[in-house]
């Protein structure tokens, strides 16, 4: 199992007594290095010592969060194996840009950049930054011709496309990514006209269960059900596919403590609509005594989940509580950018 961690950001996580005064102070003018730059940095490089090999950095125009792509830029230079995958919403972000700008970070960090194409659900974030189109399966075709484009301009030293919301000329990136032929690309989508764009362009594809944590069995019905198709898209196809979860885990010493602290999201959430991303975590179901997480990561894998890409709460302390009562029992891959950090730092 692939371990990942979110990086703390004001509107990806529900913040807690340590991180609330790093995301004031982004709302503020003045001050010296940032804060929550410094936190999430800092949870990072604990993240990399215990063995979690990726992070996904969401992308938030409207909230006080600092830019996914420069946010990951400036994470690399201060880490060495985990792989950081920025954000990006086609219909505000150019593919061709975002080409250029994945080559670089990918040099900067020697091979550890990978994009997650989120299409985007939050219309008024379009009506400041960008377009917004009312008709899902058109925003879902321009999803398509953005990996397209995105990749083409990676992999091909003559590019050219046309398409309907897409139109490239001879286009290319010189500056060639570490990783071949390319950085990998995630998504996730819960509607047909987007797992099909997954089965065709994308590596990974973060599975889809119910947002509402008390329905943990309807929840593993309908994973099993939707891996299932992708698996069944994919293989006419001919390409395969990686799984991952993302979750927020919750550790108690019962199971009852900690649906109590998820109990408190939810109360939370009815006053304060900033944690509704990480409230959404919740219904992976990772909230419980260790014996019952262990059991639920146990029944992930079984169903050929890879990843888990997790948050918690608090989130340090939930982090060191995970690393004494969990991380032992786990059987974690370090991934590929691991392994050669290791490797060179014993050659």
């Amino acid at each position: 199992m692939r371990l990942g961690i979110w990086t703390p950001a004001p509107l990806s996580m529900r913040p807690d007594a340590v991180a609330q005064p790093a995301i004031d102070a982004l709302t503020r003018h003045g001050g010296g290095v940032d804060q929550n730059y410094l936190y999430a940095l800092d949870t990072l490089q604990r993240a990399e010592e215990l063995g979690f090999s990726i992070s996904l950095i969401a992308q938030r125009f409207l909230g006080p969060d600092l830019d996914s792509w420069i946010f990951a830029s400036a994470l690399a230079a201060g880490t060495k194996s985990i792989e950081l995958m920025a954000a990006v919403h086609p219909g505000i972000m150019d593919p061709r840009i975002a080409a250029k700008m994945g080559a670089s970070i990918d040099r900067i960090s020697g091979g550890r950049f990978c994009v997650n194409i989120v299409n985007g659900g939050r219309p008024h974030e379009f009506a400041v930054f960008g377009e917004w189109i009312e008709q899902s399966e058109a925003r879902y075709r321009r999803m398509h011709e953005f990996i397209k484009v995105m990749k083409g301009m990676w992999t091909s030293d003559d590019f050219s496309f046309d398409g309907e919301f897409y139109h490239v000329a001879h286009g290319t990136v010189p500056t060639k990514s570490v990783r071949t032929p390319h950085p990998p690309v995630y998504a996730a989508s819960r509607v047909d006209e987007g797992m099909n764009v997954v089965a065709q362009e994308c590596d990974t594809w973060f599975v889809n269960y119910n947002k509402d944590f008390h329905f943990y069995a309807e929840s593993l019905k309908r994973m099993e059900t939707e891996i299932g198709m992708m698996e069944r898209r994919t293989r006419e196809l001919g390409r395969t596919m990686k799984y991952g979860v993302n979750g927020c885990m919750l550790i108690g010493k019962t199971d009852e403590e900690a649906v109590a602290v998820g109990e408190g999201y939810l109360e939370q959430l009815k006053t304060d609509p900033t944690i509704f991303s990480a409230s959404g975590g919740l219904g992976a179901n990772l909230i419980g005594s260790p014996k019952s997480i262990l059991e639920r990561i146990k029944r992930y894998e079984d169903m050929g989940v890879g990843m888990l890409m997790l948050q918690f709460y608090p989130f340090r302390q939930g982090l060191e509580v995970f690393a004494q009562e969990i991380l032992p029992h786990l059987t974690i891959d370090r991934g590929e950018r691991a392994r050669l950090a290791l490797d060179g730092a014993s050659a």
